[in-house]
């Protein structure tokens, strides 16, 4: 497996995996469709302004995933943070390391900007990715709390 820097052939594969981000029941306020749709204009965004902070995984020019890294201050310390702002591989992928070494990436990255914190948002509802970060070992640090009011 490979992880080497986006390319503009990637376009198409990134956003045919994003939809991934999206496979867990959410709660009821929110519109998978809608959000689908936001989650593609922001990795379209990322690809027109910041691709050299995107990633892809390959083995045998076979795409398996992608990684999206940022920069950002901490709202609290403001210290330098890297978000990783997307991270998904392809459903064939899952469960072979791809994700594991995307993770790796986004140290290797975070080190060679001189930033010592990772951060990332996840679904609760997402118990897969919450149990892969976990076991990666990053730690739940704020939640977010969420009430629908009914009319």
């Amino acid at each position: 497996m490979y992880i080497r820097p986006f390319e503009k052939k990637d376009t198409e594969k990134l956003l045919g995996v994003s939809s991934r981000f999206l496979d867990f029941d959410l709660l009821q306020h929110r519109d998978k469709l809608a959000m689908e749709k936001k989650q593609n204009e922001l990795l379209e965004d990322a690809i027109q302004h910041r691709a050299h902070q995107l990633f892809v995984a390959e083995e045998d020019d076979q795409f398996l995933g992608y990684l999206e890294v940022d920069l950002q201050q901490d709202f609290f310390m403001k210290e330098q943070q890297v978000y990783i702002a997307g991270i998904a591989t392809t459903s064939e992928a899952q469960g072979r390391g791809v994700g594991k070494e995307l993770m790796t990436k986004a140290e290797q990255w975070a080190r060679e900007q001189g930033v010592k914190t990772i951060v990332l948002d996840v679904f609760k509802a997402n118990e897969h990715a919450v149990r892969f970060y976990e076991y990666a070992g990053y730690q739940q640090e704020i939640v977010k709390m969420t009430k629908t009011i009914e009319d």
